[in-house]
């Protein structure tokens, strides 16, 4: 039966959350590349700073490769797959976490990317207020250069589907639900039987 790793990406607020969120609604299971960082952040007992998260993820990059958070999480992705069709693997930022995980899971691999503008996703940003998250501007625009710089834009470039998020979250919960139900009929059909 054939089995589908959805890699989500997008830069920080456009909406990943909010999709993941519906996926587990729909009784999907989420692994979020993020959490493994702020796991590690937490058990080295640093306080989950926005500058102590992007120096985890760093450094965990320069010791083990662009590949390094697919491959801790790699274990759990392999244990979702085996239980569903169909799994979501949240904050994917290089082409490199997309090859380890296609390789060490045998899956097939879609990418959607969560697209909204910088002014939009600043703003959300400052709303969440979750630990880590930049509170300027210079902040801001720190963290999204950051995350490009460890090859998100390659991933955007060869996305499956864009979701453009610039409007309501009820909107987007919508569109994401209404992907995500067109998915699993597709995809997941052979599990009904």
């Amino acid at each position: 039966m054939p089995r589908t790793a959805l890699l989500l990406t997008g830069l920080p607020g456009s909406g990943k959350t909010v999709f993941s969120e519906v996926a587990r609604s729909l009784g999907i299971p989420v692994i979020t590349l993020g959490d493994v960082v702020r796991e590690e952040v937490a058990r080295r007992g640093l306080e989950p700073s926005q500058e102590n998260i992007l120096h985890i993820a760093q450094e965990l990059r320069d010791r083990y490769g662009k590949e390094a958070i697919a491959m801790l999480a790699s274990n759990k992705i392999i244990e979702f797959l085996k239980q569903s069709c169909l799994v979501v693997v949240d904050g994917i930022r290089s082409l490199e976490e997309v090859n380890y995980i296609k390789s060490s899971t045998n899956a097939e691999v879609f990418i959607v990317v969560v697209h909204a503008s910088p002014k939009v996703r600043f703003a959300r940003l400052l709303a969440r207020g979750r630990s880590g998250d930049p509170k300027t501007w210079d902040e801001f625009v720190k963290r999204d250069f950051k995350e490009l710089s460890w090859g998100l834009g390659n991933v955007v470039a060869l996305a499956d589907k864009i979701m453009v998020n610039e409007g309501s979250i009820e909107e987007f919960k919508n569109k994401v639900r209404d992907f995500l139900s067109e998915v699993m009929s597709r995809w997941c059909i052979l599990e009904l039987k």
